[in-house]
């Protein structure tokens, strides 16, 4: 007999049995013991005497009895006996949860057993008179010293702006600010943008959801329909031209019509396009586009810093997981990708892909999550009332509105104690990193 995971937020069912003097009370206990504990995992026992089973049932069968309708009864009034009979197997399965829900935070305390996750409970055994027993699945934090932090070796690359990197962030602005005129060439061509109404068909059948209307095609790139962009090449305006096309993989045929044929014009490079950016001169946007682009630099040049201690720390601390906070942090990861993505939801053959690519990352953020705050104990890194309220500043000077101050402020104060371990988290690997051993490359 297996039971599911169980809640203890709720208080376990009263008992209002008067304490009784019999064999029962004074000759049998509540048991707990330890069976084994590895990596994060420690299963326990726990036996219960049969006796307390039986007070339990008989205390949920009185309730019972007063709401219970039963044909022949006026509703809470049918006798004891009867209403036991027709509902036994849901009062013992309900007695069976309140000693759970009593016993097993008891055998937690007792056993000093910390869990990280809502325990399980298995391996019931129930059998008239007799003990009740069960065993009990905890999954419990890592036990463990953290070693090898100081003087990590790292090696720190720096990038320096060339003329060429300027020059092609100046080229993403210029494509970033251009726009579509009408083309001068009579027929479409690999370097157009072509504006088309279509209609799609299956086997001679119109199909409802592939019809569209002024709708912008780029030739240059790759086309979600296989064959539009090839059956596009040559079409002239106002041609009418049935392309075929594959539509979810199938053959089908796309009734386009071509309404205008574009052309992609970038703005030249002179000091009108300067001024439509906020600057004098092109000069002085080359200028602001090259410390920006050094600061970016700088802050890669300091991930990579940050990547290598975490990856050596990862390395040199290989301690256990609960399995079930790495799952719950890759179920987090995938819906931070999924909204990044845009997605309403993975697919199943996605997320089978997905889940197995993503665990050891996934891993690894749950290990630096355990190894930050051990090491931050062990140096007595503390963070005070004093760092929350400057990180609070920091945040409200950089909101812009009003309303944005106040989403802030509500947001600090009801996430306080993550916010509070992200900055002692923040100041530990600053600690780590003072201490590395780096070199240039």
């Amino acid at each position: 007999m297996c039971r599911k995971a169980w809640g203890f937020d709720s208080p376990p069912a009263h008992d209002f049995r008067e304490d009784r003097m019999g064999l029962f009370s004074t000759a049998e206990k509540t048991r707990f013991k330890k069976i084994k504990e590895e990596n994060c995992v420690v299963t326990f026992s726990v036996e219960v005497p049969f006796s307390e089973l039986a007070d339990q049932s008989q205390t949920l069968l009185v309730r019972l009895q007063q709401r219970a309708k039963i044909p022949g009864f006026r509703p809470g009034k049918a006798p004891l006996d009867v209403v036991k009979k027709q509902f036994a197997g849901h009062v013992r399965e309900e007695a069976f949860d309140a000693l759970i829900r009593k016993h097993v935070p008891e055998a937690m305390k007792d056993l000093n057993i910390q869990p990280v996750a809502v325990p399980s409970v298995e391996d019931v055994s129930y059998e008239e008179g007799k003990p009740i027993k069960f065993q009990v699945r905890a999954e419990v934090m890592p036990a463990f010293s953290p070693k090898d932090y100081s003087k990590i070796k790292v090696t720190r690359k720096n990038y320096p702006v060339s003329e060429e990197d300027l020059n092609k962030r100046i080229e993403e602005l210029r494509e970033a600010n251009a726009r579509l005129d009408k083309a001068s060439d009579e027929t479409v061509a690999k370097n157009h943008y072509v504006v088309i109404s279509y209609e799609g068909f299956q086997g001679g059948k119109p199909l409802p959801k592939a019809k569209g209307e002024n709708e912008l095609v780029d030739m240059s790139s790759d086309q979600t329909l296989e064959g539009l962009a090839e059956g596009l090449v040559g079409m002239k305006r106002n041609d009418v031209r049935e392309v075929p096309v594959k539509i979810q993989g199938k053959d089908s045929t796309l009734k386009v019509t071509v309404t205008e044929i574009k052309t992609k014009i970038l703005p030249p490079l002179d000091a009108e396009f300067a001024k439509d950016l906020g600057f004098e001169k092109i000069e002085d946007l080359q200028a602001k586009l090259k410390v920006v682009m050094e600061d970016e630099n700088k802050h890669k040049t300091e991930r990579e810093v940050s990547q290598q201690i975490e990856e050596a720390l990862i390395s040199a601390n290989k301690i256990p997981l609960p399995p079930s906070v790495v799952q719950a942090q890759l179920e987090h990861m995938l819906e931070r990708l999924r909204k990044q993505l845009g997605l309403k939801e993975f697919s199943a053959k996605q997320l089978e892909d997905l889940k197995p690519k993503m665990l050891p990352r996934a891993e690894d953020e749950v290990r630096i999550s355990y190894l930050l705050p051990a090491i931050a104990e062990r140096e007595k890194i503390k963070v005070l009332d004093e760092d929350f309220k400057a990180e609070l500043e920091r945040n409200l000077a950089a909101a812009e509105t009003e309303a944005k101050k106040a989403e802030i402020g509500g947001m600090f104060e009801e996430r306080k104690d993550s916010i509070l371990a992200m900055i002692r988290d923040r100041r530990t690997l600053q600690f780590i990193r003072d201490k590395a051993v780096i070199t240039d490359a």
